[in-house]
This record gives C-alpha cells, sequence and structure tokens, in this order.
C-alpha cells in the first residue's frame, strides 16, 4: 500500500500514520479515501480500528466509496466497513440505506455465507431506532 501521503498508513503498524490523519479534516483527505478505506480489509490489523474510528463521522461524505466496496466481491472488506457503519451514531444517507436493504433481502451468495445480510439487517434495526429519536 505505496503512497507519498504521511497520513496515509504505509504499514498495519504505522502509528506516526495514523497520528497524524486524526489532526486532518476531511476535505485534506477526501482523494484520498479509498487508500484509507483499503486499511478496512482486514480488521485484525492494529491500525485497522484507529482508521475506522477516524472515518466514522464522515460515512454519509464517503458514500461513493463505500459503495464502490460494496460493489466488489470482497466479502470479508464488506463486512468489516459495515463494521463501521454499525458504529454510525447519526442516521445514514439515504444510497447507504438503499445498499444495506438490498443485502439483507437479497444477498449474494457470498453475502448470505459471511452472513452480510445478518449484520445489514442489525444496522437497518439501529437506524430505524435513530430515526424514531428524532
Amino acid at each position: 500500500m505505496g503512497n507519498s501521503k504521511p497520513y496515509i498508513p504505509k504499514t498495519k503498524f504505522d502509528d506516526k500514520a495514523v497520528a497524524l490523519l486524526r489532526t486532518m479534516t476531511p476535505a485534506q483527505i477526501r482523494e484520498d479515501v479509498p487508500a484509507l478505506l483499503t486499511w478496512l480489509q482486514d480488521l485484525n490489523w492494529p491500525i485497522a480500528s484507529d482508521v475506522s474510528d477516524y472515518l466514522i463521522p464522515y460515512v454519509n461524505d464517503i458514500k461513493n466509496e463505500i459503495l464502490d466496496v460494496f460493489r466488489t466481491y470482497d466479502e470479508t472488506w464488506k463486512r468489516n466497513v459495515l463494521c463501521l457503519l454499525g458504529d454510525v451514531p447519526h442516521q445514514l444517507d439515504e444510497m447507504l440505506l438503499l445498499s444495506l436493504k438490498r443485502m439483507a433481502s437479497a444477498p449474494t451468495p457470498g453475502e448470505k455465507e459471511e452472513e452480510i445480510d445478518l449484520l445489514a439487517i442489525d444496522i437497518l434495526l439501529r437506524q430505524a431506532e435513530l430515526r424514531q429519536q428524532d
């Protein structure tokens, strides 16, 4: 995962890059969201949770990049990004909700095998609770 921007981790142990990432505004990292999302391909990587924590407030702003992950055949990566969405304390964008509804109601065989449909249902239920609180 090579890059030249110091706030994009170069290794799964790159705490210095993560510390710098935390100082960046969403506008400053906008074009680098796909590179940052790649660090969610394996939640066992030490920096994965830090990158996820940074992205949580901005999921609606980076919905297109998230939807790109959902269009892949990498079911583990999809599941990990769903975990990111599951931690969001605010309402999700309608496009993300539509994608979740599709995964919940008509999962691909791979999504079914990884239980992505169940995770999507859980997130949709939490989102319904958030709407009721508003």
